[in-house]
């Protein structure tokens, strides 16, 4: 028997969907990309341990691409902001532009280590990471780079991005314990989707869920509709109780209607999200309703852009917290090693301590493999914006 048509809606979307693909695509300058890892710092410059200490940050402020000037610029302003809540005189900021470029960056690293920096923050792309890590490494400093890419991670290089494996990780444990622990994930096929897919099948191994089906779709309104009823099909073979859908904006919108369309019912199997829900597209479909994705705390984050905007003026992407988080670690462990009189404030051991940083949203921790876990809360769509369903931690589970 012939499929009904799709509805009006899903043709709409498809029309969107052809116009807005180039745009919502990433640039080559914006696009986290893969790296090899670095090896670990050789040596660890000493540093008197009143200080002063230098911090470099390296941020695309003279980009081609528009969204990654206003990123590296948000990024320079929140770190800036850090150090004057900071207050410490021992502890200096300084802003080196990569322009986003691998070479930039290197040079920009280069320069930072000849100035003295006992610590890189950034760069904001997993593509220029390496570069700054090879600097980095053969100073013996760290780098907390601003990439959600965990490819890059390793050696002297931690990434402080919100990372989509430690996301799908914290969303598929608060569903399995609520009784949603048979996933199926339809995903797109980028580096995003392929790490959301494992931050699944991780969180799924630490709470008891199972993974029992996943799907991946090239991201066009086509390649959704044609991966999207085979999808459906094993889904509801597998048991699925709850379906990950880690897309954003109009790939989202697309993959909403076509579950919709495709016999899905988000009453009986719960759709599920990551960060990149938090925006007002995934409102817009109306299947999605119900859907559970994690987040920062909405009213830590509130108070955040009010401080920001009251300093520059306007609402800050949401990028800008890791510049001033990074800068608020760099504080925190420059006023402990003075009370401790360490000349070495910014150590391995010291970056991967197991109790973490306190950040702009909440708690942050750098675990020894280079990645970060973040304190995230669960929100749910509604019909005019989102709802905490489950608060963010005051503290992270040392053992998680």
């Amino acid at each position: 028997m012939a499929r009904p048509p799709l509805s009006a809606s899903a043709l709409a979307l498809a029309t969107a969907f052809v116009l807005l693909a180039g745009a919502c695509a990433p640039t080559a300058a914006s696009r986290p990309e893969s790296g090899a890892k670095q090896a670990a710092p050789a040596q660890q410059p000493a540093a008197s341990p009143a200080g002063p200490a230098l911090v470099a940050l390296l941020a695309p402020l003279s980009a081609a691409d528009e969204g990654a000037r206003s990123a590296g610029q948000a990024l320079a302003n929140a770190a800036k902001m850090a150090e004057t809540d900071i207050a410490d005189p021992a502890l200096r900021l300084r802003v080196y532009d990569t322009a986003g470029d691998p070479g930039r960056a290197r040079a920009a690293a280069q320069q930072a280590v000849a100035d003295g920096a006992g610590l890189i923050l950034g760069p904001l792309f997993g593509a220029n990471t390496p570069a700054v890590g090879d600097v980095a490494a053969a100073a013996g400093i760290h780098v907390l780079s601003f990439s959600t890419d965990s490819k890059v991670a390793g050696g002297p290089v931690f990434v402080s991005g919100f990372l989509p494996e430690a996301e799908a990780a914290r969303i598929i444990g608060f569903a399995a314990a609520r009784g949603y622990d048979r996933i199926a994930v339809f995903h797109p096929l980028t580096d995003y989707g392929m790490a959301a897919v494992r931050g699944a099948e991780e969180g799924a191994r630490r709470s008891g869920a199972q993974v029992v089906a996943t799907q991946a779709y090239e991201r066009s309104f086509q390649g959704i509709q044609d991966a999207a009823g085979p999808f459906a099909g094993a889904a509801r073979a597998a048991g699925a109780t709850a379906i990950l859908l880690p897309d954003s904006g109009q790939g989202l919108r697309s993959v909403g209607a076509f579950m919709d369309y495709a016999g899905l019912d988000p009453a009986v199997t719960r759709y599920l999200g990551l960060g990149q829900w938090n925006s007002s597209a995934t409102l817009q479909e109306p299947a999605l309703r119900g859907g559970w994705f994690p987040a920062p705390d909405p009213a830590q984050l509130d108070r955040f852009a009010g401080l920001y905007a009251a300093r520059y003026g306007a609402r800050p992407p949401l990028i800008a917290v890791l510049g001033y988080d990074a800068m608020q670690v760099a504080g925190q462990l420059l006023a402990e090693a003075r009370i401790a009189r360490s000349g070495d404030p910014f150590s391995r051991a010291a970056l991967t301590r197991p109790e973490g940083f306190q950040g702009a949203l909440g708690p942050v921790r750098f675990e020894p493999d280079g990645r970060n876990l973040r304190a995230l809360a669960i929100l749910e769509v509604g019909p005019r914006g989102f709802a905490v369903v489950d608060p963010a931690p005051l503290r992270l589970d040392l053992g998680s």
